[in-house]
């Protein structure tokens, strides 16, 4: 594509700003990606997992869409800000494989998405998720059953540590078990906040989930997120008594409950794997029917 502007170019996409009379929106959370080589390696991880089909959340000035290009993929890019949005149609033009579509990717429906863009297939995703929506976008993907076939995410370092936590890690909590539940994922490589304009405070980090075959029936999966987010948000306490709190049911069925999952009633949620959770809501779940 060799009349697409080198967007990665701090001096070329100054212009472009000034030109279009833009500038970066704290409050969407706009640092745009300014090095070239970041780019490429981006979406060299996602050429690893088969697949040409692709859609890019947040493109800003297209430095990641611009290589997708290059390299044939089908892009569908959603970007909430309009006069970027136009930026990349006019300077996509005659692109048949790319779409560029102006949308909050809060307010998306994924499922209902797919089913009209791509027949009910599971595209790839790839985003340099601005930080500022990055724990409500994650949930919203979890709470749709992480419905791609893969995903690349360029995501505030804290974040990405807090998706691939173990039990016991200091950033393990109700984020790090629904993604367990959802996906497999894997810290690709680290970003310096340098690669950035403006420049963030904190670094970043590239990280890659798969879908993962859920553990539960669909019908128990809202009790296991009741259960994961409730007791999570008492994560001082124990198990026990954050179930005691969440559920109308007495101590001691509580403690049979957990006594029949291996779980000590004195645990603590940071203490439990995704399957001691997935097990405990299917107990429960079975003797609330």
């Amino acid at each position: 594509m060799p009349d697409f502007p080198d967007t990665t170019s701090p001096r070329v996409l100054r212009s472009i700003f000034e030109q279009l009379g833009l500038s970066p929106r704290r409050q969407w959370g706009q640092n745009f990606l300014i090095d070239a080589n970041v780019a490429r390696k981006i979406v060299a991880a996602l050429d690893e997992i088969p697949g040409r089909n692709v859609i890019e959340v947040g493109p800003g000035a297209g430095a990641l869409t611009a290589v997708l290009s290059q390299k044939g993929y089908r892009i569908l890019a959603l970007e909430i800000d309009r006069g970027l949005a136009d930026f990349l149609q006019q300077n996509l033009m005659g692109q048949e494989a790319v779409q560029i579509r102006q949308a909050d990717a809060l307010k998306i429906k994924w499922q209902d998405l797919l089913s009209a863009d791509f027949n009910g297939s599971r595209p790839k995703l790839i985003s340099n998720l601005p930080y500022v929506i990055s724990g409500p976008f994650l949930f919203s993907l979890l709470k749709e059953k992480f419905p791609f076939s893969a995903s690349i995410l360029m995501l505030q370092k804290e974040v990405a540590l807090r998706l691939v936590a173990s039990p016991g890690d200091h950033d393990y909590g109700a984020l790090s078990v629904l993604c367990r539940y959802y996906t497999r994922g894997r810290v690709l490589f680290d970003v310096s906040p340098h690669v950035f304009w403006p420049k963030p405070k904190v670094g970043s980090s590239v990280i890659l989930l798969l879908p993962r075959r859920p553990i539960l029936a669909p019908e128990a999966e809202p009790l296991f997120w009741t259960l994961v987010q409730g007791v999570f948000q008492q994560r001082r306490k124990t198990m026990l008594k954050s179930l005691a709190r969440l559920l109308p049911v007495s101590r001691e069925a509580l403690g049979g409950f957990l006594s029949t999952t291996g779980i000590e009633p004195g645990a603590r949620p940071e203490e439990l794997n995704v399957e001691q959770f997935a097990k405990l809501t299917a107990i429960i779940y079975n003797k609330q029917q």
